[in-house]
């Protein structure tokens, strides 16, 4: 009898783990930490590198992120691609809230991007003082980049709009390089194609070989509102409110100013 209650132990401990394996596989991905896929546009790439570690030791869930311009990711999202939690500029948050894509509750400011002039490191600053010396700078680099405005992104775009309005549109055209949306001017002035590269701060900031000049000079400067919003179609709801609070909260501040960015008004 002993023998065969041995017999007996053994096999139901072998059958307890199979059905605790199997259990576990049939647990939500929450129980674990769940995926939240976070479109975010190219401005908060800086930000997102440092924060989402830290967000994902203090909850155990896991950011899979993609980036890119606001406008290609909105035609992602418009072309059914899923996603959990989106990060663009406010206007593109807000209008996909309006086409149900974007739960309209939970769309929140978090960050304030303004648009600078980057040069090669150690090569001449030019000055930024105001309009005119802008003009000038423009007018005396043999070449000067910014991102496409066909591709959608906010700084592309309102470069230029910008150029045209100051009347310089014909004689910059011909030394003008355009960036793939999606990707930083300031790679074109850190392998020497271009002396100066206008895009929005927190874009050229990571770009290696290359420093910040200065901002726009305040009379036309564009400061783009950055907005999250969650799916209406997110698969952890719970997870994708906790990052939307993390991104929002003051304790972010500090990172924003680092990356060059400024917190909401």
């Amino acid at each position: 009898m002993h023998k065969s209650s041995g017999i007996m132990s053994a096999s139901m401990r072998r059958t307890w783990v199979a059905l605790l394996l199997l259990a576990s596989v049939a647990l939500p991905s929450s129980a674990f930490g769940s995926e939240i896929k976070v479109f975010c546009t190219q401005a908060l790439t800086g930000v997102m590198a440092k924060l989402g570690p830290q967000f994902e030791r203090e909850t155990g869930n896991k950011l899979v992120l993609t980036y890119g311009a606001t406008g290609g990711l909105v035609a992602r999202v418009n072309n059914g691609e899923a996603f959990d939690v989106i990060i663009g500029t406010r206007s593109a948050v807000e209008n996909l809230a309006k086409a149900g894509k974007v739960v309209d509750q939970s769309r929140t400011d978090i960050a304030l991007a303004g648009i600078g002039v980057a040069v090669r490191r150690g090569a001449p600053k030019p000055d930024l003082s105001s309009v005119e010396a802008f003009r000038r700078a423009l007018l005396n680099a043999k070449f000067i980049a910014y991102t496409n405005p066909a591709d959608g992104g906010a700084s592309g775009i309102y470069v230029a709009d910008l150029i045209k309005k100051l009347g310089m549109a014909d004689q910059l055209a011909p030394k003008t390089k355009l960036a793939k949306g999606g990707t930083s001017s300031g790679t074109l002035v850190a392998s020497g194609d271009a002396e100066l590269a206008m895009q929005m701060i927190s874009e050229l900031i990571p770009v290696p070989g290359v420093e910040i000049a200065g901002p726009l000079p305040a009379e036309i400067q564009s400061f783009t509102v950055m907005s999250v919003g969650m799916s209406a179609g997110a698969a952890d709801q719970s997870a994708a409110k906790r990052l939307i609070m993390f991104l929002s909260s003051p304790a972010v501040a500090p990172v924003l100013r680092e990356k060059g960015l400024e917190p909401p008004k």
